[in-house]
């Protein structure tokens, strides 16, 4: 081999070593070590793992040869999980979360020993759920925040994917944002308007995620300030946003860092 050809292997190694592993699919059986808005601590034969559960995240208990729908509440600390979802480093979006009936009660018969009930403790994650949502809905809504920092990421056409270009400025924004003290992140996903509306919506969510993992990743943002990714589909903008005047523009998320005027403590 020539020295021209070593060169060029050498740099094609290099830049291999150098990007990013992309996002791919993976399962996981592991236990619920912890939980923060939506991210929860799993301790996996493979090592510590972050799940980041979202709205579209489906959750079900299995019993026997049936399944049945559950609600992101149904899930514990010590409790074995099943999950499937896109893997990025140690962080995997669920698309999907199981767990065995029997596992269920394992857990909260292991909680029965603590001060707190179960009843009390349900009651307490159902509070503090509801507060979250009703925060949630009224920054998608435009209500009683206001806006501290913004940035918007663009996409490819039928890409959720983040170019260089965009991760710095994500890097930013999450290293200005603890600058705001009682903090929330806002992230809202849209797609242009070709195709089908709903593939469309699917994959202003999909956006929407790809960006609130990768700010989960910086380091940078407090557990429990990011909200819940918000697909707002096709056709729409976020409230105060001047509606995109092309298809280009309107590949897009917003991200946004508020303050509500009534804050959560």
């Amino acid at each position: 081999m020539n020295a021209r050809n070593r060169s060029l292997a050498l740099f094609a190694a290099a830049f291999a070593l150098a990007t990013p592993a992309l996002a791919e699919e993976a399962k996981r059986v592991g236990v619920i070590m912890s939980m923060s808005d939506g991210q929860l601590n799993v301790r996996t034969r493979e090592g510590p793992l972050t799940v980041v559960v979202t709205p579209s995240t489906t959750i079900q208990e299995d019993k026997g040869l049936q399944k049945r729908d559950r609600g992101p509440d149904s899930l514990m600390t010590g409790l074995i999980i099943k999950i499937e979802g896109d893997l990025q480093g140690n962080t995997l979006t669920a698309t999907d979360i199981d767990f065995k009936e029997r596992d269920w009660r394992a857990a909260i018969a292991t909680k029965a020993g603590t001060a707190e009930t179960f009843e009390q403790q349900n009651a307490r994650l159902e509070q503090a759920a509801a507060e979250r949502e009703e925060l949630r809905r009224a920054i998608v809504e435009g209500q009683e925040y206001v806006i501290k920092e913004e940035t918007t990421v663009y996409f490819a056409t039928a890409s959720a994917v983040i170019s260089d270009q965009y991760k710095a400025q994500l890097r930013d924004i999450a290293a200005k944002a603890p600058g705001h003290g009682n903090y929330r992140i806002s992230i809202l996903g849209f797609a242009d308007p070709r195709g089908n509306a709903e593939a469309n919506e699917r994959l202003s969510l999909k956006r929407a995620m790809a960006v609130s993992t990768y700010l989960r990743m910086t380091g940078k943002i407090q557990p429990g300030r990011v909200l819940s990714p918000s697909a707002m589909g096709e056709g729409t903008a976020a409230p105060e946003e001047v509606m995109p005047a092309s298809d280009d523009q309107a590949r897009r998320v917003v991200v946004r860092v508020l303050t509500p005027k009534t804050q959560l403590k």
